[in-house]
This record gives structure tokens, sequence and C-alpha cells, in this order.
């Protein structure tokens, strides 16, 4: 023990930051691996090991401490600080450190064990299970082709497990997922740019990550821009863009030709958007700290496509799957019902993608149809079941709109929960309007109106073909 005094005593950089970042992740500032990336601790590798376990087991640590005696005689203990602590006592099993939260922290260690006796061995078997799921990294083609970086694996010992996409099916491509050896790694079955490596393969030292050319990940999160229409040149808003995976593949997929426009309400996840996106070699966005439906009109002026992910439960991301508040889904629901409708308000937008990373039909299913019955006059749904070859799940089929929807299931296809829906406008209807039986008939078919344009031309090129023949 030092001869310090605890209250004198610093808290270890270690943990003062992952609480920091903890706090971050609750707040949806960004991603993990965005947080850690970013942060003031350059030992990527042991901050981000610290705050995977703390932010698994968040739910069952916050409930661990809600039941002790901690935060009753300990008010001012930082309670981000406090999960970091637990959750690594949890895991030792031990916990070292002079600083007064760690020890005023171990006189709760034989409670907070003891509420913990009943759900760890469960909670270790739910990560050892998450342990199984592969790592997604895609090519940021904005940076480095895909033949490069495949090169660059080769260097570093990597082996391509090659397969005749036309000559499997998608069953047994996860068959071959699951199956991956140590340095093998497989194209995806259906988005040539994801490649996929073994369960916890690291990238934190990898020269491809450092210099942009891969960007972490998950398949589920790739699904929205994959499914779309958007092609170079296209005019896209990223409507909750932070922290800009999404919009990063969307300059990458139209190659930076387009028109690409961010926009995010939180200023501190607005910057953490900003910084990748000029990082990933994102030229072709236009970052905008604003709530997208608070955008003024001549800068959303000529939308075409709008991809809109709004905050959800994150139920298919999240380890627990504890249930969630019937009024919280209410109120998410309610929020992401306003989104949509204003994101299908824009006269120009051919194209919206709205989806989830949550598992509930309230933020769903139930969405989407409350928005298409009262837009089903302008906008369809795309039948998403030919968008991926061989996919399995779809929408909930006890709503008329789930057969046109995408979903992911992660046991099978060993990605996080994900919902996908697309609304697309519909083609007017090219019909002869009647007139009224007395007045002179009224041409506003496109057809017709060429039609008439054409005989004006002929009509005066006569006329001056007479002219001309006169004057001679």
């Amino acid at each position: 023990m030092s001869d310090k005094k605890p209250h004198s005593v610093p808290v270890p950089q270690l943990y003062k930051e992952a609480s920091r970042i903890l706090k971050r992740l609750e707040a949806r500032e960004g991603s993990l691996k965005t947080l850690v990336y970013g942060s003031k601790y350059k030992n990527y590798r042991k901050i981000y090991a610290v705050l995977q376990k703390a932010w698994n087991h968040s739910s069952r640590t916050k409930h661990i401490l809600a039941a002790s005696k901690l935060f009753k005689e300990q008010p001012n203990f930082d309670p981000h600080l406090a999960q970091v602590l637990t959750s690594e006592l949890l895991e030792k099993g031990s916990l070292s450190g002079d600083c007064k939260p760690v020890q005023v922290l171990l006189k709760y260690e034989e409670e907070l064990k003891s509420l913990a006796a009943n759900t760890l061995c469960e909670e270790k078997e739910m990560v050892q299970s998450r342990s199984h799921y592969p790592r997604y990294v895609r090519v940021n083609t904005l940076v480095a082709s895909v033949e490069a970086v495949r090169s660059q694996l080769a260097e570093e010992g990597w082996w391509a497990l090659e397969y005749d996409r036309n000559q499997i099916t998608y069953d047994h491509f996860l068959h071959l997922m699951e199956n991956l050896k140590e340095h093998q790694y497989l194209v995806d079955y259906h988005l040539p740019e994801l490649l996929v490596f073994p369960p916890n393969t690291p990238f934190w030292d990898s020269v491809l990550y450092r210099e942009n050319a891969v960007i972490l990940q998950d398949k589920a999160s790739c699904l929205p821009v994959f499914i779309s229409n958007i092609r170079p040149g296209a005019s896209v808003l990223d409507a909750c863009a932070a922290p800009g995976n999404k919009t990063s593949q969307i300059a990458a997929l139209i190659n930076n030709t387009g028109r690409v426009i961010a926009s995010e309400k939180s200023f501190s996840r607005y910057k953490t958007l900003k910084k990748l996106l000029h990082q990933r070699g994102a030229s072709c966005v236009t970052t905008v700290n604003k709530d997208f439906t608070k955008l003024p009109q001549d800068l959303t002026a000529g939308i075409e496509h709008i991809f809109l992910d709004p905050t959800c439960s994150s139920s298919g991301t999240t380890l627990h799957k504890d249930e969630i508040p019937q009024e919280r889904l209410q109120n998410l629901a309610a929020f992401q019902v306003h989104l949509l409708l204003h994101a299908l308000s824009h006269p120009s937008v051919q194209e919206v993608v709205y989806s989830t990373c949550s598992l509930n039909a309230e933020e769903n299913e139930e969405v989407v149809q409350s928005v298409l019955n009262q837009h089903e006059k302008e906008f369809e749904l795309e039948n998403l079941q030919s968008k991926l070859q061989g996919w399995k799940h779809f929408g909930k089929e006890r709503y008329e709109c789930g057969k046109y929807c995408l979903r992911t299931v992660t046991d099978i296809d060993k990605c996080h929960g994900f919902f996908v829906a697309k609304f697309m406008r519909k083609k007017p209807t090219c019909q002869k309007n009647e007139a009224p039986k007395g007045k002179k008939h009224k041409r506003t078919n496109d057809l017709e109106s060429c039609r008439m344009k054409k005989k004006r031309n002929i009509k005066q090129r006569k006329k001056l073909v007479a002219v001309a023949t006169d004057g001679n």
C-alpha cells in the first residue's frame, strides 16, 4: 500500500478515460470503436478490452449497483466510473489501486459479488456466444481498391478462402464463415467490398486501419446503402449521420461524384462525424450540425435519396435483451414516425431508406405501416426479397408491410439485429384527361404535349419554306 492517502492518489488514466467514453457511449455520441480510436488513451487494445467488458455488461452492472448500498451511502460516486470499476472487479475477481474511488468500491466488494452471483454464469455464456461472431471489415474504396487491400492482406499472411458465388448457396457460405481458420478470410456473399474475418481479429495495429483503407463495420449496418438505388452523381441526404460509417459508404458508392448532405443534431457526434469523413476521403459530403427536420429548403432542394437511421432502442446490438418499457417504445415510435413523415415530405425525394438496429415491431413494421397508410398515394414499399440472394429473414408476417421489409437474425446471419424498409415514390400514370362536355379538351399528358409541339414545329417549317419559295 502506498504511503499516500487514497484521496491524494489520482485515478488511473485508463479508468478515467474509460468512464468518460462509457458516458459518451450511453449518449450515442459514436460507436465503441470510433470513441476508443479518438480517445486520449493511446493503448487502444487495452482500453478497448476494458470498455468492451463494461459496455457488454452495462445492464447487469447497473442493476447490481442500483441494488447495492454504494450510491445510497456514496451519492457523489461517479456512476460511469463505478460501472467500469465494478466490471473489472467482477471480471477479474479482484481490483487493485490506491486511489479513493477504488478503495471506496472495495468496501462494497462482498456485497457486489453476492448480487452478481446469480447472473454471472449466464452472463459469461452470453459473452462467449457473442465472441463467435465474425469480424467484418468494409474496404474504403475512396482510399484503396479491394484488390489493393487483398494484396496487402496477403503480404501480412492472410489467405482468402475462395468460392464461386454462382456455385454455392447462402447456407453454404454461412458454413464457410463459421469454420474460418486462423489467417483465413472471406469476401462477403452479398457485398463485394465487405471482408469477413475470424471472431475477434484485431485491426487496431493494422496499416490498413490506420490509413483508413478499411473500416470496421458490421454487415447489418451496410445493408441500407447496399439495397438502395443510388448511383454516381446522386443527390443524397443522410438524415441522422453520426458517426459516419453509412455516410462514407454512400460517398464510396457514388465515388465522390454526387452531392451528400450529412446532418447530425448532436454537436459532439457532429464533430466525430466531420473528423471521420475527412479522414476517410469523403470529399463530396457537406456536414451540417442541425436537426434534419429543420434544414433550410435551399440546402435540401433536389435531394432524391434519403437515409433515415433514427434513435432507437438498439435492442439488435445490445448483448442483454432486457424488456424495454412499453412507454419508452411508444415514445421512440412516435419520434420515428415524425422523422419518417418529414423525410417523405421532401418534394424531390424518390427513395427513402428507413432502418433501425432494433428487434421491436413497434419501431419497425408498425412505424412503416403507419407512415405508409398516410402516404399510400405517393409512395410504395419496394420488395427487398430480391435484393439479397438466398436471404431468409424478412418483416413480421402479421403486418401487411412485413413481406416487403428486411430483417437480420443475429444467430443465423452472424451480424447485428437490424431492420430495413425502402419507400419508393410511385411513378405518375400516363392517362389522358377527359374534357368536360362543351369545353375544349385540355391536353396534360406528356406524350400529347410532345406531339403538339412536333406538329407546331412542322407547320412553322412549312411556312418558312413557303416564304423562301415566294422570295425566289
